[in-house]
């Protein structure tokens, strides 16, 4: 049976139907700004899936906190799903609806079909509108206390606090990042056009917001490998199918460990690389998520 999976991001919502690691009929809507454009928005999606095929479970993949009811704390970068409980909200019978962190999904499923299979201790890293992080411990994803363990949008990355981007979720944003290279480009807005143009150019500018924030997501990585002792951390998200940004980020990494002896001699370099599933992690994990 498919399961309807809905990734609700804070740019866009994307829908297909899965199966296991299959995804089919896949769709992309902007995410509303407002609660009630939301709700109704999401009963029309699963309305047309409907149309295709009887829909038994649907499985939402969200920003923010999950509690074990399902209900959805805080909402990120969706601010109006603070406390929003979407199984009460869309009063569908007959149809199973699980809700799960998206950046936890798509950890779940690196975990159990992709680049986190057989790793004991690992991390997902998601760069999107925002940076969130999935945590695998002893083979286990781990949530925290209060669900939001690897909340690290909140992570504070520059100590001089000048703004906003001086957390990880703002300043290593991969769409304000996209964003501004394109203007710096002077291209269109897309990921796609952005790194092909970037890859070729010599604009100076942009070569250097580029490596410096491939450097600050391998710093990111370092000290999160320091209090976890990972070995392996992957990147997901859309920007993660960029292998020039991958490429980036581990020779940014591998440099760190010739800052002083005494890093090579105490850490052991980690494995980072895309994740198996990049973009579509998410709703592949929220689909495998028991209920």
């Amino acid at each position: 049976m498919s399961v309807l999976g809905i990734d609700i991001g804070g740019t866009m919502i994307k829908t297909a139907l899965i199966h296991q690691t299959g995804i089919s009929y896949k769709k992309r809507f902007p995410t509303p700004k407002k609660k009630e454009e939301f709700q109704q928005l999401i009963i029309e999606i699963i309305d047309k899936y409907k149309q295709i095929q009887s829909i038994r479970k649907i499985a939402f993949s969200v920003p923010g906190s999950v509690d074990k009811s399902g209900t959805v704390f805080f909402g990120g970068a969706v601010p109006y799903l603070d406390q929003i409980d979407l199984k009460s909200c869309l009063k569908l019978e007959n149809v199973e609806i699980t809700v799960e962190n998206d950046a936890k999904a798509a950890t779940a499923c690196e975990m159990k079909y992709g680049n986190l299979k057989d790793v004991p201790n690992g991390a997902a890293i998601i760069l999107g509108t925002g940076v969130g992080m999935g945590i695998c411990i002893n083979g286990q994803l781990y949530k925290g206390t209060h669900y939001q363990a690897g909340e690290i949008s909140f992570l504070i990355r520059d100590r001089q606090m000048t703004g906003a981007d001086s957390f990880v979720g703002m300043g290593l944003s991969a769409v304000f990042l996209i964003n501004k290279l394109a203007k710096l480009l002077i291209v269109e807005n897309d990921g796609e056009i952005v790194f092909l143009t970037l890859k070729n150019s010599e604009n100076e500018a942009a070569k250097e917001l580029f490596n410096r924030y491939c450097k600050d997501v391998a710093v990111l990585c370092f000290n999160l490998q320091t209090i976890l002792d990972v070995e392996k951390i992957v990147i997901g998200g859309g920007i993660s199918q960029q292998h020039y940004l991958i490429q980036t980020i581990q020779k940014a990494y591998q440099s760190l460990f010739e800052i002083a002896p005494i890093i090579k001699k105490t850490l052991k370099p980690m494995t980072i690389e895309a994740a198996k599933f990049q973009a579509d992690a998410n709703l592949i994990g929220a689909s495998i998520k028991e209920s």
